[in-house]
């Protein structure tokens, strides 16, 4: 089954049925906004600051963040590659290079986004640094459905 990790902008209704098939697995840390993926990713950098949008019962019923033990997220946080992700997408971009790390961490295969100027355009980069494809949600969707059909 195909990991695939959707940032806020990435998810499709369409998915559903992809999920549905058991042909991909959809993940995300919930950064910025609630949405209806129901399994989490591994967390980057984060710090005080941050507000993520989990209530205790999200946390409780996640199939990922329910079931990690600290061992797990140590092991995550060593591969991390937020330092350099952040030197691609900028530093001012910190949640778009959270998603992307989180995405590398949870081992995922795909990037699903609606991000053009801070992510897409710089998948030549990110793409062979994180081992992600990385795909814009709605331009790119047949592309995708294309690379999930061929795994």
């Amino acid at each position: 089954m195909l990991k695939v990790y959707c940032d806020t902008g990435g998810y499709a209704k369409e998915l559903r049925l992809l999920v549905k098939e058991g042909l991909v697995e959809l993940c995300q840390f919930k950064y910025e906004n609630r949405s209806k993926i129901q399994s989490g990713a591994v967390p980057s950098d984060l710090r005080y600051s941050n507000r993520a949008q989990y209530t205790y019962d999200d946390l409780r019923a996640d199939r990922f963040l329910s079931n990690v033990t600290g061992d797990d997220v140590r092991s995550a946080l060593r591969a991390s590659k937020f330092q350099e992700i952040s030197a691609i997408v900028g530093p001012q971009k910190r949640v778009d290079a959270q998603h992307l790390d989180s995405a590398y961490m949870s081992n995922c295969r795909v990037f699903l986004t609606s991000d053009f100027d801070d992510i897409a355009s710089k998948r030549g980069e990110l793409g062979p640094l994180l081992w992600l494809n990385i795909f814009l949600v709605v331009p790119e969707w047949e592309k995708f459905l294309a690379f999930v059909h061929s795994q």
